[in-house]
């Protein structure tokens, strides 16, 4: 796990350094930005990650508008994403942006670590 890096896309700076908290002690590098903006900068500057975990709501460019960039800048590169967000329907939201799985907000860790272990291995 040491080798594969994680993006978070999450808005909720909390959330965002509890999450990266978790993932770091079982082996992943993790890098967070706070927006969609931030995070294509990130990729565009330091390469693709193995992973991107995606919130859907966040300012200056939110979930749906960094997927629609992201698979048209990197359409044979593109890493996994899943989706983490809040909304009654995030399955819904999930597939909408084709992402590859999802996690409904609040989850658990082990949750986490189940969905992200499948993606990355």
């Amino acid at each position: 796990m040491k080798d594969k890096r994680i993006l978070i896309v999450e808005d909720n700076s909390d959330l965002s350094m509890l999450t990266k908290l978790a993932l770091t002690k079982v082996g992943y590098t993790v890098v967070c930005a706070s927006n969609g903006e931030e995070a294509l900068k990130y990729i565009e500057t330091s390469g693709m990650p193995d992973l991107i975990l995606l919130d859907m709501k966040m300012p200056v460019m939110d979930g749906w508008e960094f997927s629609r960039i992201y698979k048209s800048r990197f359409p044979k590169s593109a890493a996994p994403i899943i989706v983490m967000t809040a909304a009654q329907d995030s399955e819904a939201r999930a597939t909408e942006i084709g992402a590859e799985a999802f996690i409904g907000k609040p989850f658990e860790l082990q949750e986490l670590f189940a969905s992200v272990n499948k993606m990355v291995s």
